[in-house]
This record gives C-alpha cells, sequence and structure tokens, in this order.
C-alpha cells in the first residue's frame, strides 16, 4: 500500500476553498473539510489553531482569485478601469459562492474612512490611466471608486442571485452610464 500523502496547511486551505466555491462561507467546518480530504479533524486541527483561523485564510485567497478573476477581462476597445469593473461582473455571475462570501456574508466590515475596500487599491490604480482621472485628488478619487463599487455590488448581486433578469450587457452599460454621471458630478468632464 503506498504511504500516506501527508498533509499540508496548502492543501488543507485548497479543500476549504473548494468546499466554499460549492457550497458556501458556512460550510467550512473542520468535518467537512476532514471530508472533503478523506481524514480525521485532528490534522486540520493541527495545521490551524482555529476554524476562524482557516476562514481568514480561504477570505483571503477568495479576495485573491477575484481580484485575479477581475483582471482576466481584456477588451482593448475598454479602458483598464472598465475591464476591471466588467471582470467583475462576471466574477458576479459565474462565481456565485465567492461572490457572496466576499461582498454579502459581512465576514469583513469596512471602513471607508480608514480601510481599503476590496478591490480598492487596483481600481484607483487602473482609474487613474483615464486622462479625466489622472490628477484628482486621492479623497475625491476614494469617493468615485465607493460610490461606483455600492452601485456595482448592487448589480453584481442581481446577476449573481437572478432576481432581475439582466443580460450582462445590459449591466455593463448601466456600469457605463453610472460611471458617467458619478464623473460629470464631480465635475470631472471631457
Amino acid at each position: 500500500m503506498p504511504p500516506r500523502a501527508e498533509l499540508t496547511k496548502e492543501k488543507v486551505l485548497s479543500a476549504a476553498f473548494e468546499l466554499v466555491r460549492k457550497q458556501g462561507f458556512e460550510s467550512i467546518t473542520a468535518r467537512n473539510v476532514a471530508k472533503s480530504l478523506k481524514c480525521s479533524t485532528q490534522p486540520i486541527y493541527s495545521l490551524y489553531n482555529s476554524i476562524e483561523e482557516l476562514k481568514t485564510s480561504v477570505y483571503d485567497k477568495a479576495t485573491e482569485f477575484a481580484r485575479n478573476s477581475m483582471m482576466e477581462y481584456q477588451d482593448s476597445a475598454n479602458s483598464p478601469a472598465l475591464n476591471i469593473t466588467i471582470g467583475f461582473l462576471y466574477f458576479a455571475q459565474n462565481e456565485k459562492q465567492l461572490f457572496r462570501t466576499l461582498y454579502l456574508s459581512g465576514y469583513r466590515k469596512y471602513n471607508p474612512h480608514t480601510d481599503q475596500f476590496l478591490g480598492e487599491e487596483l481600481t484607483t490604480y487602473y482609474m487613474r490611466y483615464s486622462k479625466r482621472l489622472h490628477d484628482v485628488p486621492d479623497n475625491q478619487l476614494k469617493r468615485i471608486f465607493l460610490k461606483l463599487t455600492i452601485y456595482l455590488i448592487g448589480i453584481g448581486t442581481l446577476l449573481n442571485s437572478h432576481t432581475l433578469e439582466l443580460d450582462i450587457n445590459e449591466a455593463i452599460e448601466m456600469i457605463r452610464e453610472m460611471y458617467e454621471m458619478l464623473l460629470q458630478k464631480e465635475g470631472l468632464t471631457y
């Protein structure tokens, strides 16, 4: 009989992450992770001090996965910031449980005055590519990002849950319109 493969922190994290992708964040229990790994719960607790530590690691992995997913969408006709935004919509539509984990679970709370929200650093970086946004102060760019993100999460939730029959192209057009309205409100016209 071949030797039993030794469990590593990465293997446990990968198994927990896949559980979340399929069943949602609430599926992370030592028993569920152990079942997916075909082992007892003991190795999980020897690698992670608590289920909370494992949940935090899964949440961080989901954040990185979302960031990479959003960056995959590329259309040379769009600005980099719009591509990230469209990538977000596809992520919401295609990764139902991960989207819910990151944006609807309330697992992490963010204070817009002191914390960077999910994707803020990446999105604002790409927003600077726009001639209209290149020289705006950071606080103004953050304000635009937060308003757009609230709208984007709303549309993403509708795509994710199918609460409203919404075609992805309609959603993209809605985001473009909201983006232009936000920039006009901020006095950033062409």
